[in-house]
């Protein structure tokens, strides 16, 4: 055993590091060596098991795939794929020979892995020096943490948990097969262990603290029904017993100073505040760094644990140093460019001719303008000036040449961007008020405003592209003019959470570098809201909504109105895009303890209803160009609409089948619904 946790760290050890220290392969008899005796081997595998978390957030958005965003709740009721026939969009293509399931099976079962060599590695080998007992303790939490993270996400996606303590000797995970009920009785533990032994402060920028289990405690804690202590871990966050962390509601960070949006709308806190939460590494002048992104801001007390990326390490004009490739490791940021408003690449001349004599523009990349007087901030060609009658010298939000720009349109053609497009439901998209409905519920809510979505991309003519649009319609039906699909394209929204005005180069690799939240304390306040309700305390679940939507700008919410829909409804508000949630749905799905579910949906099973399954029916995009087996409806409208077809066992993944056959020594059988066990 001893022998192999040697071979198998020097292994990791070779992949993980970006500096000099790579190990060749050693023995067990080898490790006398003075590098087994210290901590830093036990740092260094720790580091392994983090790049495995920033791999699950970042990595495989390069190249057109969408394995990462399944977590954060793709295909569910905040927002899916652009295609209407793909896995989280006809569910009925997800099956146990799923690509999807198994990138998830595989890489979780490795995060848990790397994060047991390191439990291991400390408790078998007592000859490895510390600076202190504690900090020995900090590591060994921090190790455990990552393991019940991995078993976290396994038990919310697939319910079945291959469970271990200790490191994997075979390439299969023959290790205990559990429920997600008796997974997340063993999670409490290892999260309360966390708790106990991790410190109030990160090690080191981008590693977890108190804050963090307790706040992943608090949410076993409900998947279990123990709703008090639920309540209680987060309010030891919330109360800052567990550390300094608190809704940030004054300017931070690397734009502070900046009084106004660059159209105009101003960034006074706390709507600034909440801006701020998002804004990349600052910028001195081309390449020059004037500060990390804000999440990682010291002054930013809103962030409990933030993904790194790092992948910018080893330039010269950075100031890390290092080996220069750690990004590749990445496979590359696209965060901006997957969120980045759906134009059309096609054709370099947004002017066409009516047969009325006149021109006009019509939806393609070189027709998208800022307003007057707003010019583009961004990489590539200087901005162009738009030429032509009533064009009013306007500037071209996109530059053919590179492909990025301030506007950050998805294109083709370099590794800027990628072909991986992801669309935020309507419900999500339109404003507070819209009669087709709308997750908005007040229109000051400046998290939906357009300070942090803006709806709309303006022609050269100054005009909205919501005008134009009517207008060319109107040409259509008046027989001037004949489109065509590119033509009448809905423009999507772009979300300032995942985006910037600002870009790092003028060209290169490095856009939009920001690191990305695992938990806000935002979300705390959710959790025990949450557990309030399930106490029957509606009141004082209110109480912490409000903490938010007073921030926001939105007006209170009562007791009357809380409900876990009116609870899922703020996620999607506060933490749209950041929230894990698969993990949130599936939990509140066919689990018996979970009670206080059943106010809004008293079915739970895995053949008729379950809350995963309405709230996807309910508000997933149902892609009206395709029928799929969808099943139609018609909106306050009077247009025939089509539900998402997903199916009440799609709350949990199909088991891999490389992981089932893989498994000679331990039966398990599918997930109901999928391959031999569909019904």
């Amino acid at each position: 055993m001893k022998k192999y946790i040697v071979i198998l760290l020097a292994a990791v050890l070779a992949v993980s590091c970006n500096d000099n220290l790579f190990l060749e392969e050693r023995t067990y008899e080898d490790d006398t060596n003075s590098f087994f005796k210290n901590q830093q081997a036990i740092e260094i595998a720790l580091a392994s098991a983090y790049s495995e978390v920033q791999y699950m957030v970042f990595g495989n958005q390069r190249g057109g795939s969408d394995h990462n965003w399944m977590l954060f709740g793709m295909g569910l009721d905040t927002f899916a794929p652009t295609g209407g026939n793909t896995h989280f969009s006809n569910w009925s293509l997800l099956t146990e020979d799923s690509g999807y399931a198994r990138h998830y099976g595989e890489y979780m079962y490795k995060l848990s892995n790397r994060a047991n060599i390191v439990v291991d590695m400390i408790d078998e080998h007592p000859e490895i020096e510390y600076t202190s007992e504690t900090v020995k303790n900090n590591l060994r939490a921090e190790a455990v943490f990552l393991r019940a993270w991995a078993f976290r996400v396994i038990a919310g996606m697939f319910g079945q948990v291959l469970y271990s303590e200790h490191m994997t000797t075979e390439a299969r995970y023959d290790n205990e097969l559990i429920g997600r009920e008796e997974a997340w009785a063993k999670l409490a533990a290892d999260f309360e262990y966390a708790e106990q032994n991790l410190p109030s402060t990160p090690r080191l920028m981008g590693t977890v603290t108190k804050a963090a289990a307790a706040h992943y405690l608090s949410e076993i804690y409900l998947c279990l029904g123990e709703f008090q202590k639920a309540e209680q871990a987060a309010s030891r966050v919330i109360d800052k017993t567990d550390g300094n962390y608190q809704l940030m509601t004054t300017r931070f960070g690397n734009r502070a100073d900046q009084a106004v949006d660059r159209y105009g709308n101003s960034l006074a806190a706390p709507q600034g505040a909440y801006w701020d939460l998002f804004r990349s590494s600052g910028l001195t002048e081309v390449g020059k760094f004037a500060s990390d992104s804000n999440p990682n801001d010291p002054g930013n007390l809103e962030a409990i644990w933030v993904a790194q990326i790092d992948y910018t390490v080893g330039q010269d004009n950075w100031p890390l140093g290092g080996s220069g490739d750690s990004w590749w490791r990445m496979h590359k940021p696209v965060l901006e460019s997957t969120w980045a408003p759906w134009i059309p690449m096609g054709g370099k001349n947004g002017q066409r001719d009516g047969s009325d004599g006149k021109k006009y523009y019509v939806f393609t990349a070189d027709a998208v303008c800022f307003p007057k007087g707003v010019a583009p901030a961004g990489a590539g060609d200087p901005p162009k000036t738009v030429t032509g009658e009533d064009l009013e010298g306007r500037k071209l939000a996109y530059n053919i040449s590179t492909r990025i720009d301030s506007l950050a349109v998805r294109a083709q053609g370099n590794g800027a961007a990628t072909s991986l497009g992801l669309l935020a439901s309507e419900f999500v998209q339109r404003p507070a008020g819209d009669i087709l409905g709308s997750y908005w519920d007040d229109p000051n809510d400046f998290r939906g405003s357009e300070v942090m979505i803006q709806r709309d991309c303006y022609t050269p003519s100054g005009k909205k592209w919501s005008e134009v649009k009517k207008e060319v319609q109107a040409r259509v039906a008046a027989g001037l003019y004949a489109v065509t699909a590119a033509d009448t394209v809905n423009i999507t929204p772009r979300f300032w959470k995942f985006s910037d005005d600002r870009h790092l180069f003028d060209a290169g690799n490095a856009y939009y570098d920001t690191d990305w939240y695992m938990i806000r304390i935002a979300e705390t306040y959710l959790l025990r809201a949450e557990a309030r309700l399930a106490q029957g305390n509606k009141a004082g679940a209110a109480q912490d909504i409000n903490v938010l939507r007073s921030r926001a700008g939105a007006k209170a919410c009562s007791a009357d109105d809380i409900d876990i829909d009116y609870i899922l409804d703020e996620r999607v508000r506060e933490l749209f895009g950041e929230e894990q949630r698969w993990v949130t749905l599936s939990r509140l799905s066919c689990n018996p303890k979970a009670t206080y579910v059943t106010e809004c949906y008293p079915t739970q099973n895995y053949t008729t209803s379950n809350t995963f399954y309405e709230r996807t029916r309910k508000y997933g995009f149902g892609y009206e160009n395709e029928d799929r087996g969808r099943e139609a409806y018609t909106d306050a409208l009077g247009n025939t609409r089509h539900r998402p077809n997903i199916m009440p066992h799609n709350y949990l993944l199909p088991i891999p089948i490389q992981i089932i056959q893989s498994n000679k020594d331990v039966k398990i059988e599918q997930n109901p619904g999928y391959g031999s066990k569909k019904e």
